[in-house]
């Protein structure tokens, strides 16, 4: 379809007492966005920029990136006046299409039009970079912004590159850009200090983020649903199950009450040291209090009691969130055919992947690597072969777990020839191999006998050298 074909049954426009009115909430698609967009080149006199500002962030709303870059140089062409709100767009458009390099791109047409660079610009770029994973770029272009006093970094700049840090582990890098905002001129707000909460529990250093958690208040920073949640979600995961009570009971002596996402920790972290039924007593006790359950708390008790070897339970809870009227997602689907799968009703787990997919829920390459596991566990290692060519069928690009998979089911049946094509497979697309795999290939062809050839040594020894495993492979 063509960006600029004006041709539509439905005016997003209308016109009161002689003067055309915008109407951007009625936009229901790209044709929409564009006949509009084409509506207004053509007044005159031509309404105001904020406008045509509003309708690019209705088609970003949209997801529809490229069309905003398109319309954008349309405007270019008719000498279209263009704001910093225009321009905050486009970089925002390349960035959420991955393509930071390109953002940059746009800076020169602020100095060309005279408009100034603000915070905003460059949060949005920094935030492109992280998306990436370009982080050194991101935290170079902080820096920079910061010694050249480009802009003056705000809460919201300093929130987007501890997010970045702490998303990927620089825990202690976060905690510094904490300490630095605290003796600078931006106070730290609510946000910041829960992103430094967040990561320190994360790592397992509880006492640091109470501590954090305490200097707040001593701030009159006042802890918000988020906070408590990160630090019930660490103590959880550690079984400091007393602690858990007290701040359940601070909670509520600040008015703050538990929300679902606080009942979700909850639940996982009881789950995962096999207190099912009392897990699913706190799911109870919270729809008791108005809190209703949603469809990862169904998944959260079905795991644990899948964990637990009680199928039959995980089966009920599943029908539960049915009867209730939640859709079922992916992981309710491959939670249950895992549960299958491990009591090796391999057949029943592939009825429940036919009906995910009647009902609109394609499996992913997890679905079908438990279903092989499944398979090659009973030794059927044609119907594990078979699931293997579906997923590819199904244009799924399959991981290092499901080669590992079939390399052991071969393995296991003496099929090392096959196993030595699957082995081949890894390093071709990549992917790193599993050293418990391959030594137990490696293995198996030394017993197998006669002694392997060179070729069987040199795709090993590449594998290995291939991903710095130096050590395994001498």
């Amino acid at each position: 379809m063509s960006y600029f074909s004006s041709s539509t049954s439905y005016s997003r426009s209308s016109k009161v007492k002689g003067r055309v009115v915008l109407n951007f909430e009625k936009l229901k698609c790209l044709d929409d966005a564009v006949t509009l967009f084409h509506q207004m080149v053509t007044m005159k006199p031509l309404p105001a920029v904020v406008h045509f500002s509003k309708l690019f962030n209705n088609m970003i709303k949209m997801k529809h990136y490229s069309a905003v870059l398109s319309l954008f140089r349309q405007m270019q062409k008719l000498g279209i006046p263009i704001s910093d709100f225009i321009l905050s767009s486009m970089i925002n458009s390349y960035c959420l299409m991955h393509r930071a390099d390109s953002a940059f791109s746009v800076l020169p047409i602020y100095l060309k039009n005279g408009v100034s660079f603000d915070v905003v610009t460059f949060t949005t770029l920094i935030r492109g970079l992280f998306a990436e994973n370009k982080v050194k770029d991101a935290v170079e272009l902080f820096k920079k912004l910061v010694r050249e006093k480009i802009c003056e970094p705000n809460e919201i700049m300093y929130a987007t590159v501890m997010n970045g840090l702490s998303k990927r582990g620089h825990t202690q890098k976060t905690l510094s850009l904490l300490r630095l905002m605290e003796q600078g001129n931006t106070e730290p707000n609510i946000y910041n200090y829960n992103i430094v909460i967040d990561a320190l529990c994360k790592d397992g250093n509880l006492d640091a983020a109470i501590n954090i958690l305490n200097e707040m208040k001593q701030k009159n920073i006042y802890p918000n649903i988020v906070t408590y949640n990160s630090i019930i979600d660490g103590l959880c995961k550690f079984g400091q199950w007393e602690k858990v009570t007290t701040l359940f009971s601070e909670m509520v002596n600040l008015n703050m009450y538990p929300d679902v996402c606080t009942f979700n920790i909850l639940t996982d972290g009881l789950c995962k040291e096999g207190k099912v039924e009392d897990a699913e007593e706190v799911m109870k006790h919270m729809v008791e209090k108005g809190v209703e359950p949603n469809v990862i708390t169904y998944n959260v008790i079905m795991d644990g009691y899948c964990l637990c070897g009680q199928l039959d339970r995980a089966r009920r809870i599943f029908d539960i969130l049915i009867d209730k009227g939640i859709e079922p997602d992916i992981f309710s689907y491959n939670i249950l055919i895992d549960g299958l799968c491990k009591e090796g009703k391999v057949e029943d787990a592939e009825e429940v992947m036919k009906h995910m997919v009647e009902k609109g829920v394609e499996p992913n390459v997890i679905t079908y690597n438990v279903i092989m596991d499944g398979y090659c566990l009973r030794g059927q290692l044609d119907r594990a072969t078979r699931i293997f060519d579906i997923l590819i069928d199904k244009g799924i690009e399959p991981d290092i777990f499901s080669y590992n998979i079939l390399i052991n089911g071969y393995c296991k049946k003496k099929k090392l020839d096959e196993a030595m094509q699957l082995f081949c497979e890894i390093s071709q697309k990549g992917l790193k191999p599993n050293i418990g795999v391959a030594k137990q290939l490696f293995v198996e062809m030394v017993s197998a006998g006669p002694a392997p050839d060179l070729y069987s040594y040199c795709t090993l020894l590449d594998g290995y050298f291939k991903y710095g495993l130096v050590e395994e492979a001498i």
